[in-house]
């Protein structure tokens, strides 16, 4: 599934084929944070991205222009178990290249997800977003919910 925007940016969505494209946005990922001066994620293994990107439960959008990427948007399906949709979607993590930041990328790739999630029955997507991002979210349509999400980290 691949799409093209009014300025020409590719999104597609990327398979375990697409290995070699999530090495490389690990390698520099940084740039697509807040603060580019933190660490970029690191290496991943082929074996390792093929795999991630094989899991049927895994939707990884990339925007290109020129063969550079400029954005990301990471998504799992979350089963449900009760009545209504079989599914809904949590956005993970998304990102824009700090030089293309303010030029329709992030809404872009969040009409390619919310175009994904009406062809495969889905009405629902959750996001757990940082702080600084709230704005834009709630600028895309999305409403803060009841409660708050919280995180135990093990070990």
């Amino acid at each position: 599934m691949e799409t093209l925007t009014n300025a020409g940016v590719r999104i597609r969505l990327l398979g375990p084929e697409d290995a070699d494209a999530l090495i490389r946005l690990a390698e520099t990922d940084n740039l697509f944070d807040e603060d580019p001066s933190v660490v970029p994620s690191g290496a991943l293994t082929y074996d390792g991205a093929r795999s991630f990107l094989g899991d049927p439960g895994v939707l990884f959008w990339l925007a290109e222009l020129g063969g550079e990427t400029m954005g990301f948007l990471h998504c799992c399906i979350q089963r449900r178990r009760n009545a209504g949709p079989w599914a809904e979607l949590l956005l993970m993590e998304m990102g824009t290249h700090a030089q293309w930041r303010r030029r329709g990328i992030g809404r872009s790739l969040l009409a390619v997800m919310e175009e994904w999630m009406r062809e495969h029955g889905m009405e629902e997507v959750w996001v757990p977003a940082n702080l600084y991002a709230t704005g834009f979210y709630e600028k895309c349509g999305f409403a803060k919910d009841e409660g708050e999400i919280l995180v135990k980290a093990l070990g």
